[in-house]
């Protein structure tokens, strides 16, 4: 692999990575260890909606115009499966364990962010592509 294709690669999947296991680290922590000054929910809502997201943005390879309905779906469900083996994971940690509404947060959360994100990219895009045919700046949002 060249270096500029490993260095994108790391640049692309690192962060994804690196949310995996920081995830997979604070799951491993007993019952009684786990901070309890947030909500449980929330808490999985945003963590998994910043999974999702990072997912999309290794998948689209950063690019808003490579994100589309396949790759946004593909974030989804892979954001879900790994919230799957994270439940199963705490099922071997003492004082931890599985549970679905916990699951079924991280999917949403995933879902929420990974579409807004998928319907910013179709705004950013068709705006591009505005600007490309006329010759002249797109619209800002403070106009």
């Amino acid at each position: 692999m060249s270096d500029r294709r490993l260095e994108s690669s790391w640049w692309g999947w690192g962060p994804v990575w690196a949310h995996m296991t920081a995830i997979f680290i604070s799951s491993s922590l007993p019952g009684s260890a786990v901070p309890s000054a947030l909500p449980d929910k929330p808490v999985h809502f945003a963590v998994y909606g910043l999974l999702g997201a990072l997912v999309l943005r290794a998948l689209a390879r950063g690019r808003w115009f490579g994100v589309g309905g396949r790759t946004a779906l593909a974030s989804i469900v892979l954001t879900i499966t790994y919230g799957v083996s994270d439940e199963w994971h705490q099922s071997f940690v003492p004082g931890r364990s599985p549970d679905s509404m916990d699951l079924l947060v991280n999917g949403v959360g995933a879902t929420v962010v990974v579409g807004a994100a998928w319907v910013w990219s179709i705004i950013k895009t068709s705006r591009a592509h505005a600007t490309r045919r006329s010759g002249h700046a797109a619209p800002t949002f403070t106009e």
